[in-house]
Parts: C-alpha cells; structure tokens; sequence
C-alpha cells in the first residue's frame, strides 16, 4: 500500500511467518492502517517519514510493532490518546485510536505504546496465537 510512497516502510518479521490470530481480517486492517497513518502524520516538517514494522511470537502471543520517527506523545497528552473524539489534529474526530483500541481488544488483543518526545512513538498491538 505505501511501496511507492514518499514514506519509507521496512517489516522485520522474527520467527515463523505462518501464525493464525482469530480476529477479523477488515478489522485489522483498519486497526494497522490507522496506526501506519498515524505514524506518517507524527512526522515533523521536513523529515521523511519511517514506518517500521516487527512482527514476533512470544509466549503465544504474537506481537505486532509499529514505530515510526515522528514527534513523540508528551507526556500531558499520553492518558487521553485512546479516549474517543480526543485529537491533536486541525481535522478529523479522534476516533482512529479509540476505534483501534476497541477492535484490538475484542479480539481479546492487548495494545500499549513506548513514546519519546522528539524521537518517535512504538504501537505495540498482541494477540493470543491458535
């Protein structure tokens, strides 16, 4: 999807590339899309956006990782990211990440994130493997 675009997108994967999650398929689509746009957006100004992507087994989990090289999550605003209509944006409803949130966990998922100012942020998005 993003191939030839101004974005620069690497996938690690770690381990066996053939692990089944039960969840629906659109679904987590939205779910990696919105985190993958998310990502392109925290990019500042005039700097080309990296998406990193890491797919891993662990503990019959399989854990999914979406980093990119944007503007990182402050600290005053990491409580609300999930919460619905929250947005730092000039568009948009804040419903991306609260949406995210809602499938990931009714797929009996579990989604946390590492942020630093400046750096960049890491979505972390795991399910139970069958």
């Amino acid at each position: 999807l993003y191939q030839n675009s101004e974005v620069d997108v690497k996938l690690r994967i770690e381990g066996e590339e053939n692990c089944i999650v039960e969840a629906d398929k659109e679904q987590l689509l939205r779910v990696f899309n919105n985190l993958i746009k998310n990502g392109i957006q925290a990019a500042q100004e005039g700097v080309k956006p990296e998406i990193s992507i890491g797919l891993r087994q662990q503990n019959g989990q399989l854990i999914t990782s979406v980093k990119d090289n944007g503007c990182g999550i402050p600290d005053e605003l990491k409580d609300r990211i999930f919460v619905p209509n929250f947005t730092t944006k000039s568009s948009g409803m804040g419903l991306g990440l609260a949406m995210v949130k809602n499938i990931v966990e009714s797929s009996n998922g579990k989604i946390w994130y590492e942020s630093e100012i400046n750096k960049g942020t890491v979505f972390y998005v795991s399910f139970p493997t069958c």
